[in-house]
């Protein structure tokens, strides 16, 4: 397994090439990992969820109060990634009546971009065992969508954060 700490960095990286492609001439998109936390101390309860987010969250110094609506399959989030990258918001062609429609070559690219970045995650962190929607201070903040999900595995919890920014 690689170093969970560098994943927010690899995940960086690696989203520039996918954020191109669904970034169009009046909007930019983000895929972010944000802080990585251990998980150890947390005991599995009614907000274990809550409580791992709200971690995150703190770990960047926000101060926000979150909730968590958890999935029932902890892999529910690689679906989320894809659907938005391939035919979601994300997708340009979705929020702005003249973009450039992309070619089936082109989303057929970012899904396979979306699947290398959520093995990335996991090559860092381990297989996601728990995932939700949670809400978190980057929603409304200048954003015209966006969609945050917390991943946890045995040792790590963080959140992706799916963005379209003006």
């Amino acid at each position: 397994m690689l170093n969970p700490l560098d994943a927010p960095a690899a995940v960086s990286d690696a989203a520039e090439l996918l954020e191109e492609l669904l970034d169009d001439c009046n909007h930019v998109s983000s895929i972010e990992l944000l802080h990585v936390v251990p998980v150890a101390g947390m005991t599995p309860g009614h907000d274990w969820m809550k409580d791992l987010a709200q971690a995150v969250y703190d770990a960047g110094a926000s101060g926000h109060q979150t909730s968590v609506a958890p999935f029932e399959s902890p892999q529910a989030w690689r679906d989320i990634l894809r659907q938005q990258v391939t035919d979601g918001f994300m997708q340009p062609a979705n929020r702005w009546p003249h973009a450039n429609l992309r070619t089936p070559a082109e989303v057929r690219l970012t899904g396979e971009l979306a699947d290398g970045i959520a093995d990335l995650i996991e090559a860092h962190l381990g297989p996601v065992r728990s995932s939700g929607d949670v809400d978190g201070p980057r929603t409304g903040m200048g954003a015209i969508w966006s969609r945050s999900l917390l991943l946890v595995t045995s040792d790590w919890a963080t959140v992706l954060f799916l963005g379209v920014d003006h």
